[in-house]
């Protein structure tokens, strides 16, 4: 009976961890370009390090790196613009890397 009551519990804990839900990871960063301009590298480096499914709109970038969604917006500021990524994810930690990578390969 107490390892019935065991695998309920562990059971549970699992069911649990599996509707927690994602993490949301963004940041903003001041770019020396224009919106088009990085718009276009915000795509190149996307594909370098392996998004999928990468999908361009005026609305911004949007693609799937393992099991993590990114969307990657610049916007216009007078002649420079601002680069905003958002990444979102189960895993901390991959969902933190990937922002930072993106952040600092956009330049």
């Amino acid at each position: 009976m107490k390892i019935i009551i065991l695998l309920l519990m562990s059971f549970s804990a699992i069911a649990h961890e599996s509707n927690k839900p994602p993490e949301l990871w963004s940041w903003f960063k001041n770019m020396n370009k224009s919106s088009e301009a990085c718009k276009i590298q915000s795509s190149f480096i996307l594909e370098k390090i392996g998004v999928k499914n990468i999908l361009q709109n005026e609305h911004g970038v949007y693609g799937v790196f393992q099991s993590n969604r990114i969307v990657v917006k610049c916007l216009q500021q007078d002649e420079n613009s601002i680069l905003w990524v958002a990444v979102a994810g189960s895993d901390r930690d991959s969902v933190e890397l990937i922002r930072n990578k993106i952040i600092a390969d956009v330049n």
